[in-house]
Order: C-alpha cells, then sequence, then structure tokens
C-alpha cells in the first residue's frame, strides 16, 4: 500500500503537469486506460514482484483523473462552476465507490473468487476511456440570461 500509495502521488502530480500543458482529455484518456489493463494484469499476479509491479502501474492512475476532470471541467463550464461541479462529480464518485465495493463483496460471495470483480471494474475503466475519448472539449456557449426590460414611468401597465 505504501509504494502505490507513494505512486499515486507521483501519478496524481504527473497528471496536473499535463493537463496544464496538452488539456485534460489526453491525460484522463491515458489514465482510464491504464487503469484499465492494470486491473487486468492483476488477474496475472502470482508473486510479489508482480505485484508491486501492479502497485506502481494502478498507483499512478489511482487518482490521476481528479486533475484531468478538474481541468476539463473548467474548461467546458467555466471557472465559475468548477466548485459546484467538482461537488456533484466527487457526490457521483462515492456513489459509485460504494456500489462498485459492495458489488465486489456480492461477486466473492457468489463465486469465491474476486477475479470477475477485476474483469469488471477493468471493463468499466475501457467504458470510461472510450467515453473519455468522446468528450467535446470545447466551452459551452453561454448565453445571457433575458430578464424582462424594467418598466419605465408613465408606461402601460406602470
Amino acid at each position: 500500500m505504501g509504494l502505490l500509495g507513494a505512486m499515486n502521488i507521483v501519478g496524481t502530480l504527473a497528471s496536473g503537469w499535463c493537463c496544464d500543458r496538452f488539456g485534460g482529455k489526453a491525460p484522463l484518456v491515458f489514465s482510464y486506460a491504464l487503469r484499465g489493463a492494470a486491473l487486468i494484469l492483476l488477474l496475472y499476479v502470482e508473486s510479489a514482484p508482480a505485484f508491486y509491479v501492479f502497485a506502481v502501474i494502478f498507483g499512478l492512475n489511482w487518482i490521476s483523473t481528479v486533475p484531468a476532470t478538474t481541468a476539463l471541467t473548467a474548461r467546458i463550464f467555466g471557472p465559475a462552476s468548477v466548485g459546484t461541479l467538482s461537488g456533484w462529480i466527487l457526490f457521483a464518485h462515492q456513489v459509485g465507490a460504494a456500489l462498485g465495493a459492495a458489488a465486489g463483496g456480492w461477486i466473492f460471495e457468489a463465486t469465491g473468487s474476486y477475479t470477475w470483480a477485476f474483469v469488471s471494474a477493468a471493463l468499466l475503466a475501457f467504458l470510461a476511456t472510450s467515453l473519455s475519448l468522446a468528450i467535446q472539449d470545447e466551452p459551452v456557449e453561454r448565453r445571457p440570461a433575458t430578464r424582462p426590460a424594467p418598466l419605465r414611468a408613465g408606461a402601460v401597465g406602470a
């Protein structure tokens, strides 16, 4: 866990650096693809050295999606919306994490193995990769809010 956590720091900082230079979409796509590949690799881990390799790869992308998601949110919806939208994104993430943890337990209880839990997590990471590729990395056009013109003194209805 220490190695995974240390690599998480490296991966998150590297993701932020890449986002500042190249935008958020490419790092987000890369992170999800690497996550899916790491979870598939975990199915073949049978020794401590192989587990360390997994810890490095998975650690690099564990939280690396956060800077990319935040960068994309700011670019697409504007900096004034980042706080509220990030709150909703993190809320949805926590709901998904809770359901994913429960599903992993249910899968283990039903099959006696975590294999299908890791396979389904990898498939979801690959789905996230393809959905990230579909993101239109362009600012949303904002239309000014229309408000009724103020009534003038002496106008009809005033």
